[in-house]
């Protein structure tokens, strides 16, 4: 159950009363994103008074967690003067988030506010010209600075001067960033370790003066991969001359990383990551049609070899027993090994050095998992027509398994690295790619060996 269903009885309650008062003092103990995941619960007044009531800060924190529409539809409802508080305690870089994602009409409304709030303005239209996939689009602009001539007393006290209390929540403070008079970045001071180093100690003793840097035009998955691999809570951007930009918190890329896997798992299955939100049937179908079409192309091709091997299928019987189960094993170890590797080359847990290396492991994997269930099927085909055909049999049918599980496990590894070289997303193509190939090769493959063996 949401939190918010605690305490939306009583919202409603205090709303439909106007008991304005209490209502401040319940908006008080609320957090931001459990009351923004209830407010389609409440109508269009209600909402405006809720956002009214809550205190600054938090009615801040509600309308960055808003969805888009709702963020619309408040702004629909706020005065002028009203929308241009909001968008003065806004972060430039959230902002331009919530620019890229309304509507036109609304986009110029605002755009016209923040021309008259000089500075900050053209601060935001310097994040729109980023991409909306890159670094520059994600970062944020509400972080500290400190000299490294300072002493670490000097640091806390311009801190305890330069935030406001109110606005304590959307400043970054765990990192500080150390920059010289033209905002070149010299390196990073925990917040921690200032506030616990002596007080006389230069701030330039403290920092380190080599952290990972990222640049605004650098693809979001690329920083994703980074933060992933150095687990760091949070990264400078900069220019080209070393000035500081901005920041990207774990955050943000948690947000990133979050996104990227949804479309990745759409792509695997083959439809789009719209479907997993609220596409219609028409929709759903459209998204799925190409994928369904290179799957039935690929079964046309399995009939096919099936179709060749009609010799042999006419005199043993007995071998289409198996034939679906050591097509499902494939395919199951196939892609299994698939969504692995793909899973590893959008981290940057497989870069190309390793390509090689995972592959062999796909392959050995493939090879163990094949040994040990050729040796059940053995036993299981010998019990049915072992009286009939002999151990011949039921070793074809334990070294066709053997063979395709082997092959498939390769396949599953080896194609979404083959597409990651030519430049085609392994995500999209993966999943029918192999499913098909793993159908093409097992059925070869069993096929063969019986009619090399048994005719």
């Amino acid at each position: 159950m949401r939190t918010i269903q605690l305490f939306l009885a009583d919202l409603k309650e205090l709303l439909a009363n106007r008991e304005f008062g209490s209502l401040r003092k319940a908006l008080r103990q609320i957090s931001p994103m459990d009351l923004s995941e209830g407010w389609d619960q409440f109508e269009t007044d209600e909402q405006k008074v809720l956002f009214k009531l809550a205190p600054r800060q938090r009615a801040l924190q509600l309308f960055e967690e808003l969805d888009p529409e709702h963020q619309e539809e408040l702004l629909g409802a706020l005065r002028k003067e009203e929308i241009e508080e909001l968008v003065e305690d806004l972060d430039p870089a959230e902002t331009s988030r919530i620019l890229r994602e309304l509507p036109t009409p609304l986009v110029r409304q605002l755009e016209g506010l923040l021309r008259r709030q000089g500075e900050k303005g053209e601060e935001v239209e310097r994040y729109l010209r980023y991409p909306e996939e890159s670094v520059g689009a994600m970062m944020r602009t509400n972080f500290f600075s400190i000299n490294s001539k300072w002493s670490c007393r000097q640091a806390l006290d311009m801190i305890q001067r330069g935030v406001r209390l109110r606005l304590i929540e959307t400043v970054y403070l765990d990192t500080l960033f150390v920059v010289d008079s033209e905002e070149r970045l010299g390196g990073i001071v925990y917040l921690k370790e200032l506030v616990v180093a002596p007080p006389e100690m230069v701030v330039s003793e403290l920092m380190n003066p080599e952290p990972v840097e990222l640049k605004p035009e650098m693809d979001q998955e690329e920083a994703a991969q980074l933060f992933s691999h150095y687990r760091f809570g949070s990264a400078p951007v900069v220019d080209s001359r070393r000035r500081l930009l901005g920041v990207v918190l774990d955050t943000d890329i948690v947000e990133v990383v979050e996104e990227e896997t949804e479309e990745d798992l759409a792509k695997i299955v083959g439809t789009a990551v719209e479907e997993f939100e609220e596409a219609s049937v028409l929709e759903s179908a459209w998204h799925r049609m190409p994928w369904m079409a290179i799957a039935g192309l690929g079964q046309l091709i399995v009939a096919a070899v099936i179709w060749s091997f009609e010799g042999t299928l006419s005199k043993i019987v007995a071998i289409v027993t198996f034939m679906p189960l050591i097509s499902a094993l494939s395919g199951n170890v196939s892609s299994q090994s698939a969504i692995i590797m793909v899973r590893e080359l959008a981290s940057g847990e497989a870069n190309a050095s390793k390509a090689m290396e995972k592959i062999m492991k796909g392959f050995k994997i493939g090879l163990l998992l094949g040994v040990s269930t050729s040796l059940i099927l053995v036993l299981v085909s010998h019990l049915f027509y072992g009286d009939r055909f002999g151990w011949d049999f039921s070793l074809v049918t334990g070294t066709g398994v053997l063979v395709s599980m082997t092959i498939a496990a390769t396949l599953g590894t080896l194609v979404p690295v083959v597409f990651t070289r030519v430049g085609i997303d392994p995500a999209t193509a993966t999943g029918p790619i192999v499913s098909t190939l793993t159908d093409i090769v097992g059925t070869v493959t069993y096929l063969g060996i019986a009619t090399w063996f048994l005719l």
